[in-house]
């Protein structure tokens, strides 16, 4: 007969191994981690989570963490009026937006999807910002006449579906505003790579030679 953990602790590896690239022995390993310090690091964890859950909220244009505290519903990026607000590139999610930044080669705005579209999961295209997107391009088109949206996917199987769903939406739009740009990061990332560990010479070169 094999051993079980209390239901407590089963219940917390199921949460930890919810998270990206956590299994089941990884997230046993955290929930023991925590228990040895159960005193100090727990309480610790309760408190930052709470304060997560009522301070920090999502972009209303980009969708990227913000302060919820703050004047405007817009996080700094989307707020500054330096960036080019007719450029915009579309990434999977925030640590792929902060990658690129780290290049300071993008003076652009961004979109964050909230994850990709799976051959496996025919609901995937609902769970993300789709028609947000389309939304901020035609508002884009309206407001300078012109856009380039910037197709930032990671170069793995879901990526690419991602990528190429994004451009069949997209070309209705495209026909009626000729000066609408979407174009694809260069060459440069490995095939099968996800973008947020791609270094920042690769990102640079990829986003220079865009097409």
């Amino acid at each position: 007969m094999s051993a079980r953990y209390p239901n407590s602790v089963q219940d917390l590896i199921d949460i930890f191994s919810k998270f990206p690239g956590i299994g089941p022995r990884q997230a046993a390993r955290f929930v023991f981690f925590l228990l040895r310090d159960k005193k100090f690091l727990i309480p610790q964890m309760k408190e930052t989570l709470e304060t997560i859950e009522k301070s920090v909220a999502l972009c209303t244009e980009c969708y990227r963490t913000t302060d919820a505290n703050g004047d405007l519903p817009l996080c700094a990026l989307c707020a500054d009026s330096k960036r080019d607000h007719s450029t915009i590139a579309v990434v999977e999610k925030e640590s792929d937006m902060q990658n690129i930044e780290k290049t300071a080669a993008f003076m652009g705005r961004y979109h964050i999807l909230g994850g990709v579209i799976s051959a496996l999961d025919p609901e995937s295209p609902k769970r993300i910002h789709l028609r947000e997107l389309h939304a901020r391009i035609s508002k884009a088109l309206s407001a300078a006449g012109q856009a380039e949206v910037i197709l930032a996917t990671s170069a793995t199987t879901e990526g690419d579906m991602t990528a190429m769903y994004i451009e069949r939406i997209l070309a209705p739009l495209k026909d009626q505003h000729p000066r609408l740009r979407v174009t694809r990061l260069g060459r440069g990332l490995s095939a099968g790579s996800e973008l947020e560990y791609a270094d920042d010479q690769t990102l640079r070169n990829a986003l220079n030679n865009r097409k």
